[in-house]
């Protein structure tokens, strides 16, 4: 897991967690570095020399700690009733697919969609969180 000890800026080239990312949510803070680790883990792999990578195992490891993530965030906004719930489960349900999708194109082959992976995985999480997740925190916040 990344801690302060081991956060780096954020570049074009690199998926890394920053503390602007920090919603305030202990839980969910937490999970959030946990995906950027896996993610960063994923950029390694993609780097690394195809006969000692393991970019399809990083990718399944991505998918499913995602959804146990997903569902967590989920619960909490169906416990306290939050208004944004239908979009923000959309856009988990949208993320998902895209990523089973290109898992499947890597899988079958296409090269190309490591970095593909990557460069959605950059804009689809910082607009996530900086967007939706600081939006269900403050409705946290609000249900105390």
């Amino acid at each position: 897991m990344l801690n302060s000890a081991t956060t780096c800026t954020s570049n074009a080239s690199s998926l890394s967690w920053t503390d602007d990312l920090l919603t305030g949510h202990e839980r969910i803070d937490a999970d959030h570095r946990n995906i950027f680790d896996i993610a960063h883990r994923l950029e390694a792999e993609i780097i690394a020399p195809p006969e000692h990578s393991s970019v399809g195992e990083v990718l399944v490891e991505l998918i499913e700690y995602t959804g146990e993530h997903f569902l967590r965030e989920e619960a909490i906004m169906r416990s306290i009733g939050f208004s944004g719930y239908d979009e923000h489960k959309r856009e988990h349900d949208l993320l998902v697919q895209k990523v089973n999708a290109l898992h499947r194109n890597f899988m079958d082959g296409n090269g190309d969609s490591s970095s593909e992976v990557l460069d959605f995985l950059r804009m689809w999480l910082t607009h996530h969180i900086l967007h939706m997740d600081m939006e269900l925190v403050r409705g946290i916040k609000a249900a105390e």
